[in-house]
């Protein structure tokens, strides 16, 4: 496999250069409500074959971690997925402190108005959140100078859905990350195999939402696949079959889970999912029928 470089929060990947902008880490969710299908034999057997830093045994929950990821290509600075970001008409689990965020943004050497492209892989209410901040009172685009890339698909679901049933559970999150960027003319509506340039497309990953897509690098030899929320938890690798409570579309979703294992499984791809603890980066490799997961070293 191609070597990729791992420091910290930073990777390189090729030319270009990925840097982690994490909100939270540590244990969120019980498996067993997370996954319905998971048993605890297989649970117990996959988690021994993973770092500790995959599950917290003393509560009983994996971890997951809240980020955002900073590409520097040589022609671009890219932000994708902006966390819960700092809303107060939240779901009160999500309403933890947001200066992580703040300060590894900073210390990453950027500011807000460096930012030329922001991309969310989905539109669900961590996925979205820095988009915007408040500013005498209105909801504005926080990155000035960027063009806001949503999939037309999601878009359009989330708006229908939104007009019929009003904000989810979890806040409102389409009408104050979503709307004002459409609103201050800054979103770019692309179809589901979009390319924004010669190292970044978009290849669709439905099923968690109608609309996900992955966002796939090629950088001087290195490659990359985003997967958004196509895996929530390493443990998915190793149960592709494995779906969410929070997928929409739970059978599409291990579709096209099983087709971004794929892609992956024995090359030099690195799989980088939302959520995935610890370093997040990994490789997939063969395990008989299915896969297992190999995390990047720190």
């Amino acid at each position: 496999m191609m070597d990729t470089i791992s420091a910290g929060n930073t990777i390189a990947i090729g030319d270009t250069t990925l840097t982690r902008i994490i909100e939270r880490d540590g244990p969120w969710h019980d498996p067993y409500e997370m996954f319905p299908e998971a048993t605890p034999e297989k649970v117990t057997a996959h988690l021994a074959q993973l770092p500790a830093f995959a599950y917290d045994p003393a509560v009983q929950k994996i971890c997951m971690t809240f980020q955002s990821f900073l590409l520097r290509t040589p022609q671009h600075t890219i932000l994708m997925d902006t966390c819960v970001g700092q809303h107060e008409e939240r779901r009160a689990n999500l309403l933890y402190p947001k200066d992580r965020w703040l300060a590894e943004f900073k210390a990453a050497g950027v500011s807000f108005e460096d930012i030329d492209y922001v991309f969310c892989t989905h539109l669900h209410v961590d996925h979205v959140g820095w988009n915007t901040q408040l500013k005498d009172g209105r909801w504005v685009p926080t990155f000035p100078n960027a063009k806001y890339i949503f999939g037309r698909t999601e878009f359009d679901f989330w708006d229908a859905w939104t007009k019929e049933h009003g904000a989810p559970s979890s806040g409102p999150s389409f009408q104050d990350s979503v709307l004002p960027i459409v609103e201050a003319g800054r979103a770019v509506l692309v179809d589901d195999d979009f390319q924004l340039n010669d190292l970044i497309h978009l290849s669709p990953a439905p099923g968690h939402t109608p609309g996900q897509c992955c966002a796939n690098l090629s950088s001087n030899g290195a490659h990359a696949i985003f997967a958004g929320d196509a895996l929530h938890h390493p443990l998915q690798v190793f149960e592709p079959d494995w779906s969410t409570v929070k997928c929409e579309d739970r059978a599409l979703a291990i579709t096209s889970r099983r087709e971004i294992l794929e892609r992956c499984v024995d090359t030099d791809t690195l799989l980088i999912p939302a959520h995935f603890p610890g370093t997040t980066a990994g490789h997939v490799i063969a395990r008989g029928d299915n896969y297992a997961f190999r995390y990047l070293p720190e």
